[in-house]
């Protein structure tokens, strides 16, 4: 997993392969830690995590993904998922998880939207 981009007003996480078990951890500390220098700027903070490459997700990696949405909306900002493939957005389905997150359609707006 990689931070593309980041300015004040949205973050573009690459998310890549499977984020299950470990990987999960490793996400989950990447993110703490990048929330924390959000909470530092002044603006609403969006992340926008790009899963174009997402493999597949477990229970550890929802998890990730719900708590960061969490403290991201705490801060008044919004979290979105681009390019979810059918098998991730079919369990976010299942899990009720989708009023968590925006789907924009592409990047393009959901980096417009985070000017909004």
């Amino acid at each position: 997993m990689q931070i593309n981009i980041q300015n004040k007003n949205f973050t573009i996480l690459d998310i890549q392969g499977r984020v299950i078990g470990q990987d999960a951890l490793v996400l989950k500390t990447v993110l703490e830690e990048h929330i924390q220098k959000l909470e530092g700027q002044d603006g609403t903070p969006t992340l926008i995590f790009n899963m174009t490459d997402a493999e597949t997700i477990d229970s550890a990696g929802l998890g990730v993904l719900i708590t960061t949405s969490t403290q991201i909306r705490q801060n008044g900002g919004r979290t979105a998922l681009v390019n979810v493939n059918r098998g991730i957005r079919r369990m976010l389905i299942r899990t009720n998880l989708t009023s968590l997150f925006d789907f924009p359609k592409n990047l393009a707006e959901a980096i417009t939207k985070s000017f909004s």
